[in-house]
């Protein structure tokens, strides 16, 4: 098997239901797959759901590989209500896509966060693609957990993900009180190499705000990125929104209703910058990033400056390192913004004035101490990245348990072009069930 191609395995559990369907993409393997292809008996529609995604060219782009899986998920979706999988626990939040529960899965005694989306509000792509992306991202140890099938019910799409049992950044945040440094450090190294994983496969998160920064303890050691259903992939066109928030970037505020603006990972960096200085400060920096919003216009002429001077308003408990980096992450040109992983220059600095030499060591110690700073949980599935390149190498779709099993050969095809995405492609996604 050549380097570029990928197996893809598929474990089907033959239920009226057909739950614990799921996805893992582990790193490529030390030892060769095996090319050949095992097709146990299936039924014409599995059969249908093979064929669908065989003979995919190894160069083929994010949005060709997103439109397969969603096709073979789509085909597979088991139809059952919440009950007949889940006892429901209590309700985490609720908005006008749906809601999302604590629940508990009947069978394995597992709690889980349940999000459940309206069909009146959703409709059957919309959900697809979302939990695509979400599978696809599972392996990271920063983003978000996957757990398990997608499904539909009477009235709602839903699937489940891992339960983050402190809840979000907002909920030990206090107006006008900052986090102590040490946990903004975490936060911003833990979502730093999130952004950077998820950039690297070309995908903009386009929802980067406290509410989606979900908490694991108290402490922050380990939180993760989630909600990825604004997500989509660079290049993408979007439209002027119809509402302007303090996360949005200068120009995404100036489009105009009849303009439209080509995704770009310095979105999800400069709504970085501002979620930062939330925690650090416990303010927004401003409503929004456009005239004549004082704050902002404060900002930007300090910005622009040519000569040294003094930082605005709440910018000024920031010591000069920190200001660096905010200017690096959140400049005023898109094009001049620093990728994500910048932050991690700055950790072993103070970043809040009067922070001491000996203060900003232990914070450090404490900071490359956190194992989720240094990698997955061992419960976690860890993502082999390729200094090189970031692509898929194998995909498995897997249930539990599995009891039908049949590998797919994907491979180049020999007449194919160079993908536009080369080099950024979706090859590591992941989930452990």
């Amino acid at each position: 098997m050549t380097p570029g191609q990928m197996n893809v395995i598929v474990h089907e559990k033959q239920t009226a239901t057909g739950e614990w369907f799921a996805a893992m993409f582990p790193h490529e393997p030390s030892t060769p797959a095996p090319t050949q292809k095992c097709l146990p008996d299936q039924d014409a529609a599995g059969e249908q759901d093979i064929n669908s995604a065989e003979n995919v060219d190894d160069t083929e782009d994010n949005e060709e590989f997103l439109e397969k899986l969603i096709s073979i998920t789509s085909k597979s979706l088991p139809k059952l209500e919440v009950e007949e999988r889940y006892n429901i626990t209590r309700e985490l939040g609720s908005g006008s896509y749906g809601h999302v529960l604590q629940v508990q899965h009947r069978e394995r005694g597992i709690s889980m966060a349940l999000k459940l989306m309206s069909k009146e509000h959703t409709g059957r792509r919309e959900f697809l693609w979302e939990y695509c992306i979400a599978l696809c991202l599972s392996s990271h140890p920063t983003l978000l957990r996957t757990i398990g099938s997608a499904f539909e019910s009477s009235t709602h799409y839903g699937f489940a993900q891992e339960l983050a049992p402190a809840g979000d950044l907002c909920s030990i945040l206090n107006s006008g009180e900052g986090l102590p440094e040490v946990q903004v450090k975490q936060c911003a190294a833990q979502l730093a190499d999130a952004l950077d994983f998820m950039h690297g496969k070309a995908l903009v998160h386009r929802d980067i705000k406290l509410d989606n920064v979900l908490l694991f303890d108290q402490q922050c050691q380990l939180v993760k990125l989630g909600d990825f259903g604004l997500t989509r992939l660079e290049g993408t066109l979007i439209s002027a929104m119809s509402t302007v928030l303090p996360y949005s970037p200068p120009e995404l505020c100036l489009l105009e209703k009849t303009e439209s603006l080509a995704l770009d990972s310095s979105l999800d960096i400069w709504a970085f910058g501002v979620l930062l200085f939330c925690i650090c400060t416990g303010c927004i920096p401003w409503d929004m990033a456009m005239s004549p919003d004082p704050k902002f216009e404060e900002f930007s002429i300090w910005q622009n400056r040519t000569i040294p001077g003094e930082a605005p308003g709440l910018w000024k408990v920031f010591t000069a390192p920190a200001l660096r980096m905010f200017c690096r992450i959140m400049a005023l040109d898109p094009n001049r913004r620093s990728p994500a992983i910048e932050v991690n220059k700055y950790l072993h600095l103070p970043w809040r004035v009067g922070t001491s030499e000996e203060t900003q060591d232990d914070l450090l110690k404490t900071i490359n101490s956190e194992a989720c700073l240094k990698g997955p949980s061992e419960d976690n599935t860890e993502l082999g990245r390729n200094p090189k390149e970031n692509c898929l190498q194998q995909m498995q779709l897997e249930v539990i348990p599995p009891e039908k099993t049949h590998t797919i050969q994907m491979g180049p095809n020999p007449g194919s072009s160079p993908s536009p995405h080369e080099g950024s492609r979706l090859k590591g996604p992941g989930l452990e069930p």
